[in-house]
């Protein structure tokens, strides 16, 4: 979890346009779906497991139930403090081993322009 930035950016447009908070608190029924996030990268780490992992915030969610960041999983390359949409597909309770280990991540994104 990266620790919270003061942002705020619009919510992803679309139907399949959600905040952070609601993957979060939708993430049981979004499971296996394709989500659409509007956010600001708060934190880029590029090919751990053969991925790059972003994690995004967009001002919602709780930064003490650590609903604040959403983790993304991607081929693509960006930088921190881009804003960008990405659009993937939702896993909950995924557990990679070796200590990662997500309430709600979205992987196999790719950004939306």
């Amino acid at each position: 979890i990266a620790p919270y930035t003061e942002v705020s950016v619009e919510k992803a447009a679309g139907e399949n346009g959600y905040t952070v908070e609601e993957i979060f608190s939708k993430k049981e029924e979004l499971k296996g779906k394709t989500v659409r996030i509007h956010g600001k990268v708060v934190k880029y780490s590029p090919m751990i497991m053969g991925r790059n992992w972003i994690h995004i915030q967009d001002g919602s969610g709780d930064p003490m139930a650590n609903t604040h960041d959403l983790v993304i999983t991607t081929s693509e390359e960006v930088k921190n403090g881009d804003v960008i949409t990405v659009e993937g597909v939702l896993s909950a309770n995924k557990d990679f081993g070796a200590g990662y280990s997500y309430e709600a991540i979205v992987e196999q994104a790719k950004t939306v322009k």
